[in-house]
């Protein structure tokens, strides 16, 4: 089961784990941790925390992290832990562009390898958007 792990600007983490209960129902906790990100949060503070839960849902699968912003500070935060995960061994990746979609495909395909979850949830994620007028 690939773990999946959110690291956002806040409030959108929290929003957006609580729209995956609400449609998924409660299943979808034992493999999803969140990061809210605050304004004033330190990088050096906040990258440990991801860490401790990239290695904690790191089970045969890996772990899929999602962002929102390229370049922003939850981004950079979880390119760090992921970095160091990487080092002790750890499978993981990042993704970029969080929307609902992206985090619902991931969710719902999270028992694939995490590339087939990855590509799921990037295909979710860009077959959202659209345009439906």
């Amino acid at each position: 089961m690939t773990g999946i792990v959110i690291v956002v600007h806040a409030p959108l983490g929290e929003a957006m784990s609580e729209m995956a209960r609400h449609v998924l129902g409660d299943s979808v906790a034992d493999t999803l941790a969140v990061h809210d990100i605050l304004p004033d949060d330190q990088p050096e503070a906040r990258v440990p925390q991801v860490l401790a839960d990239i290695q904690r849902l790191a089970r045969e699968s890996g772990v899929l992290v999602l962002t929102d912003l390229v370049g922003a500070t939850p981004a950079n935060i979880a390119k760090r832990a992921i970095v160091q995960a990487q080092a002790e061994g750890l499978t993981c990746c990042l993704l970029a562009g969080l929307n609902t979609p992206m985090l619902l495909r991931a969710l719902t395909y999270r028992s694939l390898s995490l590339a087939e979850t990855r590509e799921k949830a990037l295909a979710g994620g860009v077959q959202g958007c659209l345009r439906v007028d």
